[in-house]
């Protein structure tokens, strides 16, 4: 009997086992929003006036926003700094909804004006701005890939006045172009794919993968060896796979989404094949209490370094079907097995966004993930991995003159033991942390408050300032995890007097 129930219990625990410590195997906490670069208000820079994206360049960030090319260094505290600020007077673009990729240096645009070519490795401090080296008219793309010395473009099926369907004549139409680009300042058509309607209706996305082309249409999936881009050869067709976007880490990953659902595919380069390994749906509860419908953003990133697929969840206009507004960050950690039965999903972290507006462009490096904002400029979010938090004040009126108290909260995933505030670079001293755990923020490491006493801004001059807070964790890594923008007055206005109680 008692060797029974020896057995009996070691198959419980290892039958259970992995259902027991499924909890212990979680994402990470959301992110916080860490910095940001406010757009400018200039005619010259609006964000609609020309293609956008965020682009790794070594030790630098590049930001093409509204006509204007941002760099910033990488900055391990995590506070953005703006390395120099380049109006590209050149670039003839002006359609936010053009193409735009980056590689070897150079930064490839296509819009209604064509494709364009710019020079930007030497874009640095003490260096010099973008300079055009080459421009094309006549080819308007809305997505482009580029892989060592080839360039594709393509114009996607779903942006075109009609549909093209299978065995009809009609005028609309999709193909692939490649472009050799050995000598980027002069990009030469060296091929074209064009859409068999009968067998793959037509494209819609394209990424290059250990140098194969991955095309994605309505009607299928299809790989091409592209290593003569004079006579591309499809080799491999898969009408199981469907979809409206690509994502892709240009090796081993592919995600084929839609407006609901992301299905994942590792690529084998030995045979040119893909394989179904995950399925993402987005999250339902998100539609509570919210008028309209809901979807992911096709801009999409997948953070090698950390095995996590960055996406955003964005409402849709019901008159044009455009983005009304992006609402949240949805990550989703591929180092924690999918399983189901929690909101939110153990392998998930969703984060509301802040402002009212569409991001685009999402792009992780390092611990910080970069996006940009249609109104807000490019924003810098931070991993918990670090530290996240929050400064809990919103306007200097909620300031108690003479001094006052200015408090959050701040969690990760190793111990934090200090919390330093700032005040643009000034230091308004280290905070006291501790205290009872807030249970009110979703997150999978305890959560503390932290609080600065006898806080004194009474005569901040006049002006937009910035706010910053800065964590040190057990490891002694120094992370700064909020800020808040925020505009003083002036004195006498900075602040404000309580109004006394009447004395019985």
């Amino acid at each position: 009997m008692r060797v029974w129930s020896r057995v009996a219990l070691l198959f419980i625990f290892v039958v259970c086992a992995p259902i027991l410590s499924a909890d212990h195997f979680r994402a990470e906490c959301p992110l916080s929003l860490v910095d940001s670069t406010p757009a400018s208000q200039t005619p010259s820079q609006d964000f609609d006036l020309s293609p956008h994206g965020v682009f790794r360049n070594g030790t630098l960030v590049h930001a093409l926003r509204g006509n204007i090319m941002t760099t910033y260094t990488i900055n391990d505290v995590g506070d953005l700094q703006v390395v120099r600020v380049d109006p590209m007077n050149s670039l003839e673009g002006r359609e936010a909804n053009g193409g735009v990729a980056f590689g070897n240096g150079y930064l490839y645009v296509s819009s209604e004006a064509g494709l364009e070519v710019f020079d930007m490795r030497n874009v640095r401090a003490g260096g010099n701005a973008p300079l055009l080296v080459a421009s094309r008219a006549g080819f308007h793309y809305r997505r482009l890939a580029v892989n060592g010395t080839k360039l594709a473009g393509l114009y996607p099926l779903y942006d075109l006045p009609c549909y093209p369907l299978p065995n009809l004549s009609l005028p609309c139409s999709t193909q692939v172009d490649l472009f050799n680009i050995t000598n980027p300042a002069s990009p030469t058509l060296a091929g074209t794919i064009v859409a068999p309607r009968a067998e793959v209706i037509g494209f819609n996305d394209i990424s290059f993968n250990f140098g194969f082309l991955i095309v994605l249409g309505d009607g299928a999936l299809s790989i091409y060896n592209v290593s003569n881009p004079a006579v591309p050869v499809r080799i491999v067709r898969n009408e199981t796979i469907t979809g409206k976007w690509l994502i892709s880490n240009g090796t081993d990953f592919i995600g084929v989404g839609t407006d609901r659902v992301i299905s994942i595919h590792r690529f084998d380069p030995l045979f040119a094949t893909t394989q179904l390994t995950r399925v993402i749906t987005i999250p339902s509860y998100l539609e509570i209490e919210r008028a309209n419908a809901i979807r992911f953003h096709p801009q999409a990133f997948y953070d090698d370094t950390n095995a996590r697929l960055i996406t955003l969840i964005e409402e849709i206009d019901p008159l044009t079907l455009d983005p009304a507004r992006t609402i949240a960050f949805d990550v989703f950690d591929f180092t924690v097995d999918q399983f189901e039965g929690s909101v939110e999903r153990i392998y998930e972290d969703v984060t509301a966004t802040l402002e009212d507006e569409v991001k685009y462009n999402p792009l992780a490096v390092g611990a910080f993930v970069y996006v940009v904002g249609e109104e807000s400029g490019v924003q810098e979010w931070g991993a918990c991995n670090a530290a996240t938090g929050r400064i809990e004040l919103d306007s200097p009126t909620f300031l108690i003159c003479g001094g006052t108290e200015i408090h959050g909260w701040v969690t990760g995933t190793q111990k934090i033991v200090n919390v330093e505030l700032f005040l643009d670079n000034t230091s308004l001293g280290t905070a006291i942390v501790g205290g009872p755990v807030r249970t009110d923020v979703s997150s999978t490491t305890p959560v503390v408050n932290w609080r600065v006493l006898n806080v004194n801004l009474d005569s901040t001059a006049r002006g937009d300032h910035l706010l910053r807070a800065i964590a040190t964790d057990a490891h002694g890594q120094r992370r700064q995890f909020a800020f808040k923008r925020l505009f003083f007055p002036g004195s006498p206005n900075n602040c404000s007097i309580p109004r006394r109680r009447a004395v019985r």
